[in-house]
């Protein structure tokens, strides 16, 4: 796992975000840049470890992100 995901998961922990909860999520909170928040955030998703939900911004972790964010 990139830095980058690490740390866009440490910020679901850091919120006591749980399986299936929605977080809305700045990239600045995981003080990255924009591209790599995008990049990081994607492979995220590809993975099955956190899903992009319908408002803007917002997403969940999946029981095995939130497994793998503890």
């Amino acid at each position: 796992m990139s830095v980058v995901e690490k740390a866009i998961l440490k910020l679901f922990q850091r919120y006591e975000v749980g399986p299936a909860e929605m977080l809305f999520v700045d990239f600045r909170e995981c003080r990255l840049s924009a591209t790599d928040f995008s990049m990081g955030m994607s492979r995220l998703i590809d993975k099955g470890l956190v899903v992009k939900e319908r408002p803007s911004q917002a997403y969940s972790l999946t029981r095995a992100g939130y497994k793998i964010s503890r």
